[in-house]
């Protein structure tokens, strides 16, 4: 009686990753932070001044804009910024932008600047777990991008569950 040899696949860490990142509701994080990371170098830097990455609902990109004079300019361009947006996440994730005016240069800055100052204290339990979940990952890039969003969704989950004890 032979042995028969299994075969085995290899499959990438973002194929495993990310369905365990949709089930406990990060994946959609992951994509925002790679979208606000890509968009100025998708729109250049004096679009980028002028807007912010909101969010990614179904598909479709919401994005804050200073003036209703940027979101009649940018819905001529929207489809070119489609593209050069789905070209540099290497996938489509992006159907369709959608411009709305909302983005306040000086308090867009000062919300970047207080989320550097406003963070939770992590358990010690905590940061072992992240760093369990990262410290394996070869890719550096991802390892760190996912130890930011475990951070922040840690965090986020503390102000909260000490919002609803008071």
């Amino acid at each position: 009686m032979g042995r028969r040899k299994q075969k085995t696949q290899l499959q990438s860490i973002g194929d495993v990753l990310l369905p365990l990142l949709k089930k406990r509701g990060m994946a959609s994080r992951i994509e925002d932070n790679a979208i606000r990371k890509l968009w100025p170098k998708a729109v250049g830097p004096k679009i980028a001044a002028q807007t912010r990455p909101d969010s990614l609902r179904n598909g479709t990109l919401f994005v804050k804009t200073v003036s209703s004079v940027w979101v009649q300019q940018l819905h001529f361009m929207r489809e070119e910024i489609l593209t050069k947006i789905n070209n540099l996440l290497t996938k489509p994730v992006i159907k369709e932008i959608r411009f709305v005016v909302g983005y306040d240069q000086v308090q867009g800055k000062n919300k970047e600047h207080e989320s550097v100052f406003k963070k939770t204290v992590l358990k010690k339990r905590d940061r072992e777990m992240i760093a369990e979940c990262t410290d394996a990952l070869t890719d550096r890039e991802l390892a760190s991008v996912l130890k930011k969003v475990m951070q922040l969704e840690i965090s986020r989950r503390r102000q909260w569950e000490n919002g609803k004890d008071h």
